[in-house]
């Protein structure tokens, strides 16, 4: 059975070359999230004193 599985994810993803591309994405697009998390993290955190901040300097 372990070998149908094996043929079916070759069929899918291919040569190593190709599953190695598709993980370097994976992690491309994973660390994308994670650095958009840590803004958004941030802004929650802090969102009201970079506004106050934002409102001194520019005066």
């Amino acid at each position: 059975m372990s070998n149908w599985f094996e043929r079916k994810a070759e069929d899918w993803v291919g040569t190593p070359e190709k599953k190695m591309r598709l993980l370097q994405w994976l992690v491309y697009v994973t660390n994308l999230y994670i650095i958009f998390g840590i803004f958004v993290l941030i802004w929650i955190l802090y969102g009201k004193y970079i506004m106050r901040a934002w409102a001194y300097y520019t005066q």
